[in-house]
């Protein structure tokens, strides 16, 4: 390898030092002589085949949940709701008698619903905006009842109202109905033992406990 020579001066003293000549100043003649730089490498074939790669690759869109089935009897299309937030059935509290879940008396079985307590005559409120699929008298000990589908943050719900006064409303199936409107009076219909309300709520077709779920989804 060419080494240049130049001079380093330690203590006073002059002495040549080498460099290896890729640190040594090149002349613009020498730098005309070296061979021009090149970048080798393989062409790139950029043809239909590689055009059909591109267009064979799919993007997968996060699975979206389906929207379970109610199997309750009588139901609209959910699409013809609109979307409502819930409220109390009553104006003002009142006590909770029999609650959700399962129990002995008055007799042996799973309660899908609430009791709650009030007087002969006291209007109960529709907890949310819906549509009436059924109303008038029942054949399960419901009594005097009304029934109204709701949709609650895009999940099918229904909310029903046991026990009333007998006619304490001129609901038909079909009629459609705000938050707080009227769903009858408190009654002694059916199959009951004192005046309450039996509100009942089934999302997407499932018994659930009323109060925390009407809590959870209040104005």
């Amino acid at each position: 390898m060419a080494t240049a020579t130049a001079v380093l001066s330690v203590a006073g003293m002059m002495s040549p030092v080498a460099f290896p000549a890729p640190f040594a100043p090149v002349s613009a003649a020498a730098a005309a002589e070296l061979p021009a730089q090149q970048l080798v490498g393989a062409p790139a074939a950029i043809g239909a085949e590689t055009f059909n790669a591109i267009g064979a690759v799919e993007v997968q869109a996060a699975p979206v949940a389906p929207r379970r089935v109610n199997t309750e009897q009588g139901l609209v299309d959910p699409d013809q709701l609109t979307d409502t937030k819930l409220r109390y059935p009553f104006d003002q509290t009142m006590p909770l008698t029999d609650g959700f879940g399962y129990r002995t008396a008055p007799v042996a079985q799973f309660h899908d619903a609430q009791d709650i307590a009030a007087a002969n005559g006291t209007p109960i409120r529709i907890i949310g905006d819906g549509v009436v699929v059924e109303a008038g008298w029942a054949s399960d000990g419901c009594g005097f009842s009304l029934k109204v589908q709701h949709l609650v943050d895009g999940q099918d719900l229904t909310s029903r109202y046991c026990h009333m006064e007998g006619e304490s409303h001129a609901y038909q199936v079909g009629d459609r109905v705000s938050i707080g409107d009227e769903a009858g009076r408190v009654g002694n219909t059916g199959m009951s033992f004192g005046a309450h309300l039996h509100l009942a709520l089934r999302l997407n077709g499932e018994p659930i406990d009323p109060l925390p779920f009407i809590e959870a989804n209040a104005q």
